[in-house]
């Protein structure tokens, strides 16, 4: 009997869903774009007198040069505001009438906006790229490859449930494959996808080969989750234990409200995984919700119902499980890390509690469903609305911090285009593909 075709998915909702990250990526760029600068900037300050005209509001000039105690401004096209001294208020471009400004201005730096005691001059992205601490940089791409290791372990002690017996070895040239399709061809072939795929024509189990994967997805989004919330809670705790201090707007006047959302956010959602992981894999709580008899009713496909046994053969298993949410809190740090490491290659002064509960959230966010590839466009905005808008560090450093956690972990990623390039791995089939698509969506995301 010739088996059917397997279902594929509707053109129209494929290039809606296509065309709805693309939007997401290009307001997000447009946003932080507009933000940043690629060279220095001086900020003259409030009040300020230049040439008999009064600065109305702080206000923002490329640097062509500066001295110890001077700085060179172009004003050539700024828009500025200011009080004429006619009494007039004027807002024009500064080397036009009325103002006529000299397009390069010579300034002395106490004309300027202070900034932790200092003029306030703020790096342009080419200044940071070209400035940044080359050593932190490298330490921050060596130790970004930890987790690859660490998750291979955390996959294998999953599959051992399900008596799928694949070397560490082979777990870990997977994890290395998956992610190389993941970044270079997204959207075509999720590393999920290659990694149920390989492992089912391996061990002959594609059901359990597709729990164990999403299982390990589910550990390390939790483990991300939960570094976010420690980490926030415990710089909420610090920070609101200082009577004052550099870092924080409402250092010495109560809790941050940043670093207090993040705790509310992450713990409720610790908290509803918690609730329900207990109702689904108790058996008690099961049989008073009613779950089995609801599951046998629905017209699921056999696929789910055999999944939900493979996934029931953990509830025994709560040491296995709470080793592989250990390997996930350190797996999931070494992003945040890594990224704490490159923000002080670029200058920035965020705390280290900052680092480890803001980047799991962008990460978190990134990984969605409807974001685009690498979380283009969200990583940034969401990096920007953290450190920028609460007056620590600046666009530019948060944009150049976007991309180290973006771009650190691809260098690894391309380990995998080794064992592509050989052949042992090559693209699934469009049947494999499809029939795995349609019992379960997966998507990309990183380790």
């Amino acid at each position: 009997m010739p088996q059917p075709h397997p279902p594929t998915k509707h053109p129209a909702r494929r290039l809606a869903m296509t065309a709805l990250k693309v939007a997401i990526a290009v307001l997000g760029l447009w946003w932080v774009l507009g933000q940043i600068s690629w060279h220095d900037t001086a900020v003259i300050a409030k009040g300020q007198t230049v040439r008999q005209a009064v600065f109305l509001r702080p206000t923002r000039v490329p640097v062509i040069s500066r001295t110890s105690r001077t700085v060179t401004l172009n004003f050539a096209r700024q828009i500025i505001q200011v009080k004429l001294p006619s009494g007039k208020i004027v807002t024009a471009e500064a080397n036009d009438y009325p103002i006529l400004f000299p397009r390069e201005l010579t300034l002395p730096l106490s004309y300027l906006a202070k900034a932790d005691g200092h003029p306030e001059i703020e790096a342009g992205l080419h200044s940071l790229m070209m400035r940044a601490n080359g050593w932190l940089l490298l330490g921050a791409l060596i130790i970004v490859g930890i987790p690859f290791f660490l998750t291979a372990w955390r996959w294998q002690m999953l599959m051992s449930v399900q008596d799928m017996r694949l070397s560490y070895a082979q777990c870990l040239r997977l994890n290395f494959v998956g992610q190389f399709y993941s970044t270079f061809l997204p959207g075509t072939t999720s590393g999920d996808l290659v990694k149920i795929i390989y492992t089912a024509r391996v061990t002959g189990k594609t059901t359990q080969s597709a729990v164990t994967v999403l299982l390990d997805r589910v550990i390390g989004l939790i483990g991300l989750v939960m570094v976010a919330g420690i980490a926030a809670a415990v710089q909420l705790l610090a920070t609101s234990s200082q009577s004052g201090g550099a870092h924080g707007p409402t250092t010495g006047a109560g809790p941050d409200p940043v670093l207090l959302h993040v705790v509310l956010l992450t713990g409720s959602l610790l908290a509803a995984t918690l609730v329900g992981g207990i109702a689904y894999f108790s058996a008690r709580l099961r049989r008073l919700l009613g779950i089995d008899a609801i599951l046998n009713r629905l017209p699921l496909p056999e696929f789910i119902k055999h999944a939900d046994r493979s996934l029931l053969a953990y509830r025994n298993r709560l040491g296995l499980i709470a080793g592989t949410f250990g390997i996930s809190l350190v797996s999931q740090s070494v992003l945040p890390l890594a990224g704490f490491l490159a923000g002080r290659a670029f200058g920035m002064h965020a705390p280290f509690g900052c680092f480890m509960a803001y980047i799991p959230l962008a990460a978190l966010a990134a990984s969605l469903p409807i974001m685009p590839p690498q979380g283009i466009g969200v990583t940034e905005a969401i990096l920007l609305h953290f450190f920028v808008t609460r007056g620590v560090d600046t666009a530019s450093q948060s944009f150049a911090l976007a991309q180290a956690i973006r771009f650190l972990p691809i260098a690894w990623n391309l380990l995998g285009a080794y064992w592509v390039v050989r052949g042992k791995f090559h693209r699934p089939t469009p049947t494999e593909l499809e029939i795995i698509e349609s019992e379960l969506p997966v998507q990309p995301a990183a380790p």
